[in-house]
């Protein structure tokens, strides 16, 4: 049991009952933890055709190996179910504290099925469960509800809660937990208001065992050397965080201007207000997750203008940029706000951001007007109107309340062209990661199980120190994309994995790839190589596909918008004339998987290969 507490619940919470299950070492050897795990309960366990907010839908809170261990860094947990944006495999992982929590109290998963009659939470410490009246909860803000949390079970509880954005069932919407970290995509949010689960609360002092404890407390040494060295790309998480690339990104042309349409340096300027330096006067202090010696987050707040007093976790670079250049808005403290209203009320601000922008497009091409606005008047760059069109997402209220099923959605519903302004992989907003810059990211929106992700692939980059040989450095090289597809398998199968063990994608860009085995290794007392981990993240892969497969879902069939491949090519900016040729990168990754290039069916050869031949009927 080396890294894992044995334990799992599953909570029926139309019953009421909560009933211990064993993590059996199968799932533990085959799926190491996190979306691993989930997955292979998941396929068996949900039907085909389930209704993503019905009781029929599972939803799982689930640990790692890393998790609250020694390792650099074992702060993460992986949320897990059907999405009500895609109509299949969802999953979204968030920091901070409350993983590490969980599995302290005692438990490595939770899954909730069913549909509870009154609000609930399930509390979790020293070792038992049990579902608490959450009445009183029902209509809070994320941080009332923490606060109040806090308030009854003590300082040291640690919760995962959804915002009013949740119990509205917005399909954008997240799941929080530290007054700001979100597990945000996947639309699972809703997943937990749709079963009246307000929260999950986790407290306990239980120790993981771990298989060397000395050897690991060793490797934590020499891995917060490593970072303090600056290995990878750990010197720009200490210092900036991802708030430090939004103008490196909005030069580049990696992130996303005017809904996709727009060209960097040509519909969108250098956002001066946007440099770090500009956001410096704005913080207060760092913050980091459990443990962590990168630290790469801060807390802020606005000190003069409009949005004086607006504050919390310093917006990410996905959600500078998603309220930033992707709506042309220079004003930085105007996002501030938004992540603000976004955190507290409950939804994921890349979703949030992006059906942002396909409003204000559907008012300038008059599909939308003031009448369906209240008043509002939507025009790109018009910050106020911005941050009151987020406010009226979160509440539901007029346009808010379609805007709140995400923009496909909404599309659909407006109809008059409106589709082409919802730019997404297969229901979900696409990530502020432009594949006509990084082509490769074109194949993994559409084909990952969980379309539209970024992390899916940790943007097609591999640890510092890795084996693979050649690979082109993300970003370059986008007049010659032949054969770069052969290098997503790999790429995505040790996403899978550091996504799955419990710990964060910035720790794996900032230690040694040798580091990040050795880690794990000691932990579980499994000497584990480079070939078996891409391996083990190649099974996840199938079996998250599997899980689509039963559901009705095709890798080749998934819509990606034509806007982010480059179909018709920008004109001007860093990449203009570029269209992705996805087909033959896809072709590419799907050969290299063993996959069929006209329809991403896996062989059955090479799922004997993976030891998992028991899912074939799954495929067809």
């Amino acid at each position: 049991m080396n890294g894992y507490m044995g334990r799992m619940l599953w909570v029926d919470l139309t019953a009421g009952t909560i009933e211990p299950m064993p993590l059996d070492g199968e799932l533990r050897e085959k799926y190491v933890g996190g979306y691993g795990i989930g997955a292979r309960i998941l396929v068996d366990k949900i039907p085909a055709g389930a209704d993503p907010l019905g009781p029929e839908n599972v939803l799982g809170f689930i640990t790692g190996p890393y998790t609250a261990t020694d390792a650099v860094v074992g702060s993460r947990y992986v949320v897990v179910g059907k999405s009500p944006l895609t109509g299949g495999w969802g999953d979204a992982n968030s920091g901070g504290y409350f993983g590490p929590a969980l599995k302290q109290g005692g438990v490595d998963a939770v899954f909730f099925t069913g549909i509870s009659e009154k609000p609930v939470y399930l509390l979790v410490e020293e070792g038992e469960a049990k579902l608490c009246d959450a009445s009183g909860l029902w209509g809070m803000s994320v941080s009332a509800t923490e606060d109040r949390l806090k308030e009854d079970l003590g300082k040291d509880a640690r919760a995962a809660v959804i915002g009013p954005a949740g119990e509205k069932l917005s399909r954008i919407a997240a799941i929080m937990n530290d007054y700001g970290r979100a597990a945000g995509r996947s639309g699972l949010g809703a997943v937990m208001g749709s079963k009246r689960l307000k929260a999950i609360v986790a407290r306990g002092k239980a120790k993981v065992p771990v298989a060397d404890p000395e050897r690991l407390k060793g490797l934590r040494s020499k891995a917060s050397k490593q970072i303090k060295d600056g290995t990878g790309f750990s010197s720009f998480y200490t210092a900036t965080g991802t708030a430090g690339y939004t103008v490196i990104g909005a030069e580049s042309g990696d992130s996303p201007v005017k809904n996709w349409k727009g060209a960097a340096g040509v519909d969108y300027e250098y956002p001066k207000e946007f440099t770090y330096e500009a956001q410096e006067p704005h913080i207060e202090k760092r913050w980091g997750c459990y443990r962590c010696p990168i630290v790469c987050s801060r807390m802020v707040k606005v000190k003069d203008g409009f949005y004086a007093g607006a504050k919390g976790h310093i917006p990410e670079y996905e959600t500078q940029s998603a309220y930033g250049s992707n709506v042309v808005n220079y004003d930085y403290r105007s996002v501030v706000k938004a992540n603000e209203i976004c955190n507290d009320q409950g939804l994921d601000t890349i979703s949030a951001g992006a059906t942002v922008a396909f409003a204000i497009e559907c008012f300038e091409a008059g599909i939308l007007t003031e009448k369906d606005t209240d008043g509002l008047k939507l025009d790109w760059g018009a910050h106020q109107s911005i941050v009151k069109l987020t406010e009226m997402i979160a509440e539901r209220r007029a346009i808010g309340d379609l805007l709140a099923e995400g923009p496909v959605l909404a599309a659909q519903k407006l109809g008059k062209g409106a589709e082409a302004f919802a730019i997404h992989a297969g229901g979900s907003p696409l990530p502020m990661h432009d594949p006509r810059f990084e082509p490769t990211l074109a194949v993994i929106y559409r084909t990952n199980a969980s379309p539209g992700r970024h992390t899916q692939a940790c943007q097609y980059l591999l640890a510092p120190n890795h084996p693979v040989k050649d690979m082109p450095m993300f970003g370059q090289g986008t007049d010659v994309q032949e054969g770069r597809g052969k290098y997503i398998r790999v790429a995505t199968a040790m996403a899978h994995i550091f996504n799955c063990v419990g710990t964060c994608l910035f720790a794996y860009l900032s230690l040694e790839m040798d580091m990040l085995i050795e880690q794990l290794s000691a932990i579980t007392g499994k000497e584990w190589t480079f070939d078996e981990l891409v391996e083990t993240g190649e099974r996840i892969e199938n079996v998250r596909q599997a899980f689509n497969w039963k559901h009705g879902i095709r890798p080749m069939e998934v819509e990606i918008s034509d806007r982010a491949i480059g179909v018709p090519p920008l004109k001007e900016g860093p990449t203009a004339g570029v269209t992705v040729d996805i087909e033959k990168l896809t072709a590419e990754y799907f050969e290299d998987m063993g996959w069929d290039v006209g329809t991403g069916r896996p062989s059955v050869e090479r799922l004997k290969r993976l030891g998992i031949e028991e899912l074939a009927p799954a495929f067809g």
